[in-house]
């Protein structure tokens, strides 16, 4: 059984001003029909065709290995996915056009016994399931099941479920423990948090015991991938020099209940323990939640950037040794971001503690969003804390283009992760200008917020619609909050904090307004002596948002500067070429050029001089420069 609170979707909430919803505005309307025209272009809708014929002319232009990528199909799934979130609050004849032709090319390759995947199907169709570990298919498969839950959820139309179930009964027929059936799992996790939410949706158990079963089968010895490898003649060693294990880059090393640390490619570490979560909450499993517990300890402890990013290094995308954070030389994927505030939603929902709810707030607001350009069509794939000028966004990661279209099912998703409910409770969790209706007690409710986030610290709260019932509401008080106050139509209350959230319980009425003020201060970050590339350096945050500094807005060789925040900083509310963001003047000093000595007897001469600085997400859209999140600090 699921416990008592549970998130509300986004059917149930609608974003209605603001900085997210002006977010959603810009990928729904420029970032949709990018991806889709990029998609076209590439091939990836081409190859839903299955015919190598459309493919030979692109390959050869390209470069392309033959047959286009592996995962393609999960691209298309992905924009699926986002455009059907779209269309639920938005008439778009034509996108609605371009998601109902896209899903016919689905039916039309999908196969009489329900199996589908344009890669295997088109080039090698001997070859379905042969390599889980390598190729993908049951990755692919799940982002097609997550695509079909939202177009069911935003649409109402079962022409996608009808494809995702009969798929998904397929891998239900093939995979398990029977005697007849294949033992193994994907080598990239997706389709165990895909199934569940398929189970969700139908109620249909088997959906369940599948996603069970992958979970729990992963890392279990023999081990399934070597065995296929031997079945499939291949002899090539698989990552030999991994430190832990070779399959601890797929978090395949040992069985998911004897695991104690986050290793490994981090989008899949991410997409593996969301899935955890999500069965330890549906099976009441205790054991579960306490590896979820660990699990999250550990990659909090030392594996995060001040900006949620994990996963540091470029060779396997993913994680390495404690406090390994490299500034300039950052992986930090914006996958791995997603994958990140994918998981902590779901921790929350294990346990109603602000320590996770915080983290997504930093992850989404930075490591999430500084993948997406201003003009909603370049992108991020990696995220630095530290450019030489080198290091820009592209129109269409064409090597693996994964994030585009995650970035777009995430921001038009983003209202259900705002709110939960119980029923005799409702937890907000993120300010947000939004309506969302829910139930207390089988009443129905209804709510108003308007929030300034993330630039003013002020939020409040109408009930529109208010339940007979006395009920809780559990609000987040941010952790970067110093002081907050709280206020029920205009008279002040001080609530109980319980694990980061202010709980007022009431009589509410309809009209009633909570409001709730919490400081945005600017703070000064230092990090653990271990992590090499910060000693003797400080980052500035305010409210969720982590700064940095461009050499478009100072001076170039930006490790001249050296701030001083507790000798003042200043705030300006700009609207321009990055949109509206508010800007600090930091205080700050500025060594001053020697005239051509390579070593000297007195320590350089500096000059008090003021560094700008925006948030980390706006950076690299304006000038080509220099960046720093972790600059020099003194006093």
């Amino acid at each position: 059984m699921l416990p008592p609170l549970q998130p509300l979707d986004f059917t149930r909430v609608s974003l209605t001003g603001g900085f997210w919803y002006n977010l959603q505005q810009q990928v729904g309307q420029v970032t949709l029909g990018h991806i889709y025209a990029e998609m076209r272009h590439q091939g990836q809708l081409d190859a839903l065709r299955l015919d190598q014929r459309m493919h030979r002319g692109r390959q050869e232009a390209n470069g392309w290995y033959w047959g286009g990528s592996i995962f393609w199909d999960s691209d298309v799934a992905k924009w699926l996915e986002a455009a059907s979130a779209y269309l639920l609050r938005h008439r778009d004849a034509k996108l609605e056009t371009l998601v109902d032709g896209t899903i016919e090319l689905l039916a039309v390759a999908q196969q009489p016994d329900g199996y589908l995947n344009s890669h295997i199907l088109t080039w090698r169709p001997r070859h379905r399931f042969k390599n889980l570990r390598d190729l993908h298919e049951l990755y692919c498969a799940g982002h097609l099941i997550e695509a079909a839950v939202t177009h069911r959820q935003a649409t109402g139309k079962e022409t996608l479920l009808n494809i995702a179930v009969r798929f998904a009964d397929y891998l239900v027929s093939v995979f398990g423990s029977g005697s007849r059936q294949t033992p193994g799992y994907c080598g990239h996790p997706e389709i165990e948090l895909a199934l569940i939410r398929l189970y969700r949706l139908t109620s249909e158990s088997r959906y369940l015991d599948l996603s069970r079963f992958f979970v729990e089968q992963r890392g279990t010895k023999p081990h399934y991938f070597d065995r296929e490898a031997v079945e499939r003649l291949d002899a090539t060693k698989f990552r030999p020099n991994h430190p832990v294990s070779p399959y601890a880059y797929m978090q395949a090393h040992v069985p998911i209940r004897e695991q104690r640390e986050v290793v490994g490619h981090a989008v899949r570490a991410m997409y593996l323990y969301s899935a955890v979560a999500d069965l330890a909450r549906e099976l009441g499993d205790e054991e579960l939640v306490r590896l979820c517990r660990n699990f999250w300890q550990d990659l909090c402890r030392s594996k995060v950037y001040v900006t949620g990013g994990i996963g540091s290094a470029a060779e396997n995308e993913g994680f390495t040794k404690d406090y390994d954070l490299p500034n300039l030389e950052s992986y930090a994927e914006t996958c791995a971001a997603i994958g990140f505030a994918q998981w902590a939603h779901r921790m929350v929902h294990i346990d109603l503690d602000s320590r996770y709810t915080d983290m997504m707030e930093r992850t989404l607001y930075n490591g999430v969003l500084a993948g997406l350009g201003m003009d909603g069509k370049s992108f991020f794939y990696h995220n630095p804390l530290a450019s030489d000028g080198t290091h820009h966004r592209v129109s269409w990661p064409w090597w693996c283009p994964c994030c585009p279209a995650n970035l777009a099912r995430l921001i038009l998703s983003f209202s259900g992760y705002l709110y939960s409910a119980g029923p005799n409770v409702v937890a907000i969790h993120h300010y947000v200008s939004s309506e969302a209706s829910f139930s207390i007690d089988g009443q129905e409710a209804r709510l108003a917020a308007v929030s300034d986030f993330p630039f003013d610290g002020t939020a409040s709260v109408r009930f529109e619609v208010a339940p007979s019932s006395p009920f809780e509401v559990r609000l987040r008080v941010p952790g970067w909050s110093g002081d907050c106050q709280f206020a029920v139509n205009g008279r002040d209350v001080a609530p109980k904090i319980v694990s980061g959230y202010a709980a007022i319980s009431r009589s509410w009425k309809s009209g009633d307004e909570l409001t709730a003020r919490f400081p945005m201060r600017v703070q000064t970050h230092f990090s653990n002596y271990e992590v090499a590339g910060n000693r003797g350096r400080a980052a500035i945050s305010r409210g969720p948002l982590i700064y940095c500094a461009e050499e478009t807005d100072n001076a170039p060789r930006l490790d001249r500067w050296m701030i001083h925040p507790e000798k003042g900083t200043e705030l300006d509310r700009e609207n321009g070429d990055l949109g509206e963001i508010v800007s600090l003047s930091v205080s700050g000093s500025i060594e001053e050029d020697e005239e051509n000595s390579l070593y000297t007897l007195s320590a350089p001469a500096r000059k008090s001089c003021p560094i700008k600085m925006l948030p980390y997400y706006a950076w690299d859209n304006r000038a080509p420069g220099e960046m720093l999140v972790w600059l020099r600090h003194g006093r």
